[in-house]
């Protein structure tokens, strides 16, 4: 009886890998001077650089701005939530600038990344 032989699929494996060899590439364009440009501007185009990493923290899970009280006060939050919850805050940290609080948010992406990078 011929037939065909099933192989794994292997689609998580490369992920995997080809997810580790991103983050890698990334850990090694993050500078002071990096982060100091975003802090500058958060928002908007940056440098290539700049860009290529806030791509990369685009991809869940992420990091995202909660407005507990509209346009005054922001908190990080984790990405993807519940459907039907609220939003939890990842700490007790409340921002009065919106553009601190993005730049927060960058910050912790850095953090979790370079923390990840000592493994």
């Amino acid at each position: 009886m011929g037939g065909a032989v099933k192989t794994p699929d292997k689609q998580h494996l490369v992920y995997a890998r080809f997810n580790e060899a991103k983050r890698a590439e990334i850990r090694g364009i993050i500078t002071a001077a990096l982060i100091e440009e975003h802090r500058r501007k958060p928002l908007g185009q940056g440098s290539d650089a700049l860009e290529r990493v806030k791509n990369f923290f685009s991809r869940p899970p992420f990091y995202a701005l909660y407005s507990r009280v509209p346009m005054r006060e922001w908190q990080i939050i984790r990405m993807p939530i519940t459907p039907g919850q609220a939003p939890q805050p990842v700490d007790d940290v409340v921002y009065n600038d919106e553009m601190n609080a993005y730049h927060a948010v960058f910050l912790r992406h850095v953090a979790d990344l370079m923390a990840d990078g000592e493994k």
